[in-house]
C-alpha cells in the first residue's frame, strides 16, 4: 500500500470513492463565494507566493490563480492529486503532499489557506505549524474549519435531520473528525504566535434540491454503510431523508465555516 492510500485510510472521507469528485464539487458551491470574497478581503493581489493545502478539486485555487496573475505563484497541495491535474495547464503547481508526515517548502508564500482540512487530522497544532513555516515573513494564514452543531436548523421542526446529524457526525468523531474544528483552528494560530490573529464564521441557508443540498445528499450516502452497520439508523429512515434534502420546500443551515486569519511576525 502506498503512503498516499494509507494516509487517505485515516481520513473520513475517502478519495477513490465514485461519488467523490460531485460530493467535492458540491462543497464548492456552497463555500467556494465566502471563501473568494475573503481572500478579496485580504488583498491577494498580483505577483502574490500563495499555496493551496488540501486543494480538493481545485475551485480555491483556480480563483487564487485570477487574483495572483500571471506573475503570481498558485501551489495546489492534496493527497489525491488527480482532480488537480488540469490545473497545470492553468499555470498551476500541484503538489502531492500528505501534511502529516510531508513537509512544505519553507518561507515561500505570502499566503497559505486550507479549507476543510485541519479538523481532519490528529495532530492539528502540527499541522499548523507546518503551514506557518511555510509563510514568508508578513505571509498570511488563512484557515477554514468548521463547527458543525447548527447543521440541518430549520423551521421546518425544532429536529428536522438532527437523528442523521447526530448518527453522521458521532461516527465521523470517531474517525478522527473534530466536530469544532474551526475553534481550534484560531487556538492554534495564536498558540503559533502569529499578529493580527482574528476569527468570524458564516453559515449558508440550503435549499432541497439545489447543488448544495446534494452535497448533504452524497455526504449521508457515503455514511449511510457505517451508520446502517453501528445500527444507529436503518436504510428506510435514510431513504426518507434523502427524500426530505430533495423537497425545495425545505430550507436548512449548514454548519458554521470559521475563517481564521493572522500573518507571520516579520
Amino acid at each position: 500500500m502506498s503512503n498516499s492510500e494509507q494516509a487517505a485510510k485515516r481520513y473520513v472521507f475517502d478519495p477513490l470513492w465514485d461519488q467523490e469528485t460531485e460530493r467535492l464539487l458540491t462543497n464548492e458551491a456552497i463555500w467556494d463565494p465566502g471563501t473568494s470574497e475573503r481572500l478579496d478581503r485580504l488583498g491577494v493581489a498580483a505577483g502574490w507566493s500563495v499555496l493551496e493545502v488540501g486543494a480538493g478539486h481545485g475551485g480555491t485555487a483556480e480563483r487564487l490563480a485570477e487574483l495572483v496573475g500571471p506573475t503570481g505563484r498558485v501551489t495546489a497541495a492534496d493527497l489525491e492529486t488527480g482532480r488537480l491535474a488540469r490545473l497545470k495547464d492553468k499555470g498551476i503547481e500541484v503538489l502531492q503532499a500528505d501534511i502529516t508526515t510531508d513537509e512544505l517548502p519553507a518561507g515561500q508564500f505570502d499566503l497559505v489557506h486550507s479549507r476543510m482540512l485541519v479538523q481532519h487530522l490528529p495532530d492539528r497544532p502540527a499541522a499548523v505549524r507546518k503551514m506557518v513555516a511555510a509563510l514568508k515573513p508578513g505571509g498570511w494564514l488563512f484557515l477554514e474549519d468548521t463547527d458543525s452543531l447548527p447543521l440541518f436548523r430549520s423551521v421546518v421542526s425544532e429536529d428536522f435531520l438532527q437523528d442523521i446529524r447526530t448518527a453522521g457526525y458521532g461516527l465521523m468523531r470517531e474517525s478522527g473528525h473534530e466536530p469544532r474544528g474551526g475553534h481550534f483552528d484560531l487556538q492554534a494560530a495564536l498558540e503559533c504566535g502569529l499578529e493580527d490573529v482574528s476569527a468570524e464564521g458564516r453559515t449558508v441557508m440550503m435549499q432541497g434540491g439545489s447543488a448544495q443540498a446534494r452535497h448533504y445528499q452524497l455526504w449521508l450516502e457515503f455514511m449511510r454503510p457505517r451508520i446502517t452497520g453501528a445500527g444507529l439508523l436503518d436504510d428506510a429512515r435514510i431513504d426518507a431523508a434523502l427524500e426530505e434534502m430533495a423537497d425545495p420546500a425545505n430550507r436548512w443551515l449548514s454548519q458554521i465555516l470559521i475563517s481564521t486569519y493572522g500573518r507571520r511576525p516579520r
